[in-house]
């Protein structure tokens, strides 16, 4: 402890700071994730293999396939007609009265400057 000439009493403080830098080595994993990683793909590999080769196939070349519609999905496609009309008659619609209203602001701004 040191002490200043003015009091013998009274202790000079000084600060004293330490820093310490410490460097940690970075650790390896073990490659378990690699190795699970690659065990996955392996065994998804032999699954599809097994379908692809195990799968003979029809035993016969003749497959019969019928479709039976119901009433209601003729009747749905009927009204989806219906709609597609519907909806080009109100486009229709809307261009005209869109025609009409830029006529009429044309006659408006011709007359306004006359």
């Amino acid at each position: 402890m040191s002490y200043t000439t003015e009091d013998a009493r009274t202790p000079n403080h000084t600060t004293n700071n330490y820093t310490t830098n410490t460097t940690v080595p970075p650790q390896r994993s073990g490659g378990a994730g690699v190795a699970l990683a690659i065990g996955a793909l392996v065994a998804l590999a032999a699954i599809i293999a097994y379908f692809v080769i195990a799968n003979p196939g029809p035993a016969d070349d003749n497959v019969n396939i019928s479709v039976d519609v119901p009433a209601s999905v003729e009747n749905s496609a009927e009204r989806v007609g219906e709609a597609a009309g519907a909806a080009a008659d109100a486009v229709g619609d809307a261009a005209t009265g869109a025609a009409q209203a830029v006529e009429g602001a044309a006659e408006r701004a011709a007359s306004d400057t006359n």
